[in-house]
């Protein structure tokens, strides 16, 4: 009966979340918290949880943030779940303060907080009930694991050490193949996956009479496409006439990334892309790119304008740096920023490339003879980026991305380092956070890739926080 009924309830989850924002707002409201920031004459408050609602039911649906999450981390749900809801949030309150008189006082971070904690309080509690359930044996689903190799290991060792994702596993099935490995083949005659029996059958129809003898929730494919191209297609066939679900990595052809179906012409595509197949997600990325970086270029227009006269009164020379950079995909664009170096300071970089202080198509001297008194204070503070934000406005970088690179830097790029080339490249990134002014260019590239695997919109603030805080300390890179 419970799988039934958390069946049904599961898609109502996101109803029950936004309520809960809502009505958090609305006794805050009632309790007059924080004092005097609600004018009741306004109806603000009912308003306010009103838009929120219908903002976090947009975002949820546009971030997926409700798809089965059994076997996910509960770190990694509670990390989606604000994320969305801190979207919803700050569109809210961006809707209210834009078309009404808005809230007083501190009104709309005490609403936003609250809200926040209440809703991520009750997804842990949720949370904490359904993992009890599911040790004592309720609430669980079956699956059967079609394939003995690596990858099927790694699902059935994860699943099996987990008892509170509320998985069993019917049995490992497998198909004769001329490329068998022993060694591999023994590694589920031993704990802990010989808990699970192994049934070979000789073609994919025979997998009719497992599933029509057995109770499956879910086949979990895990074949070689190379090898058993074939079978894999009977064995959708089977399970799509029999309405048992499919799940199968996309790592089928032995490559790592997203993937995502599209149709294109009626015909669903599978997009393999190892950024974020997510177009609302980096939806929400430029809208924050676009709001932080005008308040940042209204809000320091007298620093900059200061540090312009700086620049071009203690040394001979523009100001602003110009230089062609590249950017998303490779295409190049004219990255700004206020000159550190003497004029014309690239003309003389072949005379001293001997001193370069890190390896890789790169060039970096802590004591460049070539800096300006007044560029080394700049770069020490990262006054000198200030200009970017006008990059970041017009869409040619991001707030958080790797940096872009000079044109012959790339060049000399070793294949699978070209990958940071398929976002949008930053003011900051992992790397300038690090603390190691140090790193070997292959670490180097290897957090920049590390970034475009693990990006969310909260990695992007967390990076932003981290990197307030070396502005704050003095710490150039």
């Amino acid at each position: 009966m419970l799988y039934q009924n958390v069946q049904v309830l599961a898609p109502a989850l996101r109803f029950v979340d936004a309520l809960v924002l809502g009505g958090t707002i609305l006794v805050l409201a009632a309790c007059d918290v924080p004092s005097g920031a609600w004018l009741p004459e306004t109806n603000l408050a009912m308003t306010f949880a009103g838009v929120v609602v219908a903002s976090f039911l947009v975002a949820a649906s546009r971030l997926r943030l409700y798809h089965g999450r059994r076997a996910e981390s509960l770190l990694h749900e509670l990390v989606a779940l604000g994320e969305g809801a801190f979207v919803a949030l700050a569109l809210s309150c961006l809707i209210i303060e834009t078309t009404s008189v808005g809230l007083r006082g501190p009104a709309y971070a005490v609403a936003g907080l609250t809200s926040l904690a209440v809703l991520l309080t009750t997804r842990l509690l949720t949370r904490t009930v359904l993992r009890r359930l599911r040790r004592s044996g309720k609430d669980y689903r079956t699956w059967l694991i079609i394939g003995r190799n690596q990858r099927s290991a790694v699902i059935a060792r994860d699943v099996l050490a987990h008892v509170h994702y509320g998985i069993r596993i019917h049995a490992f099935v497998d198909l004769p193949s001329p490329g068998d490995d022993p060694e591999a083949r023994d590694e589920f005659l031993q704990a802990p996956l010989s808990r699970a029996p192994v049934t070979i059958i000789e073609q994919a129809s025979d997998l009719k009479q497992i599933l029509a003898e057995a109770i499956i929730d879910t086949v979990v494919l895990t074949l070689p496409l190379r090898s058993f191209y074939d079978a894999t297609g009977e064995i959708l066939r089977i399970c799509t006439e029999a309405g048992v679900p499919v799940k199968c990595p996309p790592t089928a052809h032995g490559i790592s990334g997203r993937s995502e179906v599209a149709p294109i012409a009626g015909i669903p595509m599978i997009t393999q892309s190892t950024s974020t197949a997510n177009a609302y997600s980096l939806a929400y990325k430029r809208f924050f790119d676009v709001l932080l970086s005008g308040i940042g270029l209204i809000i320091l227009s007298p620093v900059m304008l200061v540090v312009a006269l700086v620049v071009k009164l203690t040394s001979p020379g523009p100001a602003v740096f110009r230089q062609v950079r590249v950017g998303l995909h490779g295409r190049h664009f004219v990255l700004r920023k206020f000159r550190t170096m003497v004029d014309r300071a690239e003309s003389s970089l072949d005379e001293l490339r001997a001193l370069n202080e890190v390896d890789g198509p790169v060039f970096k001297i802590k004591d460049d003879p070539r800096m300006t008194a007044a560029g080394r204070a700049l770069r020490r503070y990262h006054l000198d980026e200030l200009p970017q934000l006008w990059n970041v406005f017009v869409g040619e970088m991001s707030l958080v991305g790797p940096r872009p690179p000079l044109p012959q830097e790339t060049e000399r790029y070793e294949w699978w380092q070209r990958r940071r080339l398929s976002v949008t490249p930053g003011i900051t990134c992992l790397w300038q956070v690090q603390g190691n002014p140090n790193l070997s260019f292959t670490r180097w590239m290897e957090l920049d890739l590390e970034y475009i695997d693990r990006w969310s919109l909260m990695l992007d603030f967390r990076v932003l926080l981290a990197t307030c805080r070396h502005i704050i300390r003095g710490r150039g890179w």
